[in-house]
């Protein structure tokens, strides 16, 4: 069985473990710590980029409060108040191109004692972005030598033992795992990483009166209903949704945003590829604005060349 553990800290931050991904990335956020000012933490949604923030702004000791920027008026308001001690920017290859002006004046402008800590998160890295025109060149240098990766769950299945055993403690439950729990959840796919599995076994630690949750009672509980489930747009978006979300440590006003991305990617790509690459008749299909098009294949690192015959 895979009983709880208790914590050395209240909430686990998803680093538990001894996988050579994890030992790396605690390496890592150790090392940031001593040149702490910029920071953008990559990897995939669901794989702890927020929760690595919220571990860094803390373990500085830093005072102030740790603030979410999603546009360049939250950004003035937050560096107009006194008591700003870290700026957070989700997804920085998203946010408007005004914001990451204002983002990058303020770098260059301000000495490091004289304006708060920025941390950013990103899908890709900033050389990505740069070259896909998400960020300016300038500001991309500045956060290329600051970037840390975050390895998504299929790279740290060493370490599942560890992290159920804090994740089924956090509710305060006297629930187990069979040990049979630990090969299924390292044969499933995992589309939401940490964020989607610490879900499910939150599931089974309300829904298991026995006391103990067996490999087949988490198949049944993830299991999609062919029928109810996959039969509709609005069905598969239900199941996936929630992978995305998190409470805990989720910035609230970024979450439409990154729906919208994940949305959007897989439909532009299916009509540019349906006609060809030609932007034109995609936005027609679309109902779009040529322009807007454009803009959101920018942003979204879609290459149109790539569809053409």
């Amino acid at each position: 069985m895979i009983r709880t553990v208790q914590s050395r800290i209240p909430v686990s931050l998803g680093f538990d473990g001894q996988s050579e991904a994890v030992k790396k990335l605690r390496s890592g956020l150790e090392a940031s710590l001593s040149n702490f000012g910029i920071h953008v933490l990559t990897g995939e949604a669901g794989s702890g980029r927020t929760r690595a923030a919220r571990y860094l702004w803390a373990a500085s000791a830093r005072e102030g409060r740790f603030v979410a920027v999603i546009d360049r008026l939250s950004f003035e308001e937050a560096i107009d108040e006194k008591n700003t001690g870290c700026l957070f920017i989700n997804e920085i290859g998203l946010v408007e191109p005004d914001l990451q002006m204002a983002l990058l004046q303020m770098v260059q402008e301000k000495a490091e004692s004289e304006r708060p800590v920025l941390m950013c998160t990103s899908s890709w890295t900033p050389a990505r972005l740069v070259q896909d025109r998400r960020l300016t060149e300038a500001f991309g240098a500045i956060l290329a030598s600051c970037h840390l990766t975050v390895p998504p769950a299929r790279d740290r299945y060493e370490d599942l033992a560890a992290l159920c055993a804090v994740w089924m403690g956090q509710g305060n439950s006297s629930v187990v795992l069979h040990q049979d729990c630990l090969a299924w959840l390292a044969r499933q796919d995992w589309p939401g990483n940490f964020r989607q599995m610490r879900q499910l076994l939150y599931h089974a630690c309300h829904n298991s009166p026995e006391g103990v949750v067996t490999a087949a009672r988490l198949a049944d509980w993830y299991r999609v209903d062919t029928v109810s489930d996959t039969a509709s747009f609005q069905g598969l978006m239900a199941r996936y949704l929630p992978s995305m979300l998190d409470l805990e440590t989720d910035i609230q006003g970024t979450l439409h945003a990154r729906v919208l991305a994940e949305v959007e990617r897989p439909l532009f790509r299916f009509v540019l590829k349906a006609t060809e690459g030609n932007q034109i008749r995609a936005a027609a299909l679309l109902g779009l604005n040529r322009n807007t098009l454009r803009k959101r294949l920018q942003l979204l690192g879609i290459d149109v060349s790539g569809f053409r015959s």
